[in-house]
């Protein structure tokens, strides 16, 4: 009986190390996250069809951020309820609502992983953080993964797969946090007709 009873906690140990290092790493992330209010850098993108853009990226919490592509005429702007395509005047092309997007998740000023996401899971490597997630109550079946630098908590990377598993990935580079932004970057203006 005690052998049985040994197996049985050994066999479970494991499984119980795994989710509280996972809790650990989200905690981490989270304090670390949220304590970043703004984020600017550059940005790498590859889109499922392997296509390369790269451009300038901007992050105000809460929901607002901008992608400013390098080779395109579009650049991407989005708030709590939007994204929005506009020129390189800022006047709107078009506009798609946000929805359950992680992008509006982690842009929150109070991200709580575990009740906006469903964690697939969260392991730490030498220099950064990875989490594989998809949004909880989103029925497209969508998931995210995210890495973080372990010191500074500056998102690194995002890959994003889409409900027909296309992937698309966007790097983070040359990264300055909790500097002044100006609200006026992402104001869209629109062409009176």
């Amino acid at each position: 009986m005690l052998r049985i009873s040994i197996s049985l906690i050994l066999a479970f140990f494991p499984w119980q190390i795994s989710f509280a290092e996972t809790d650990l790493i989200i905690s981490k992330i989270q304090t670390g996250w949220n304590n970043i209010k703004t984020m600017s850098g550059e940005f790498t993108q590859i889109d499922s069809d392997g296509h390369l853009e790269n451009g300038k990226f901007y992050f105000l919490k809460p929901y607002q951020s901008k992608f400013v592509y390098t080779n395109k005429n579009e650049d991407i702007v989005t708030n709590k309820t939007l994204l929005r395509i506009v020129d390189k005047k800022g006047f709107q092309i078009d506009s798609y609502a946000i929805g359950s997007n992680p992008l509006k998740k982690l842009l929150s000023n109070d991200l709580d992983i575990e009740q906006e996401f469903k964690v697939n899971y969260a392991i730490e490597n030498e220099f950064n953080y990875e989490v594989m997630a998809g949004v909880k109550n989103d029925s497209n079946m969508s998931r995210v993964i995210l890495t973080f630098n372990k010191d500074t908590m500056e998102l690194e990377k995002w890959e994003i797969f889409d409900e027909l598993d296309n992937k698309t990935v966007l790097e983070f580079t040359k990264i300055k946090k909790n500097i002044f932004i100006s609200q006026n970057l992402f104001v869209v203006r629109y062409k009176v007709n």
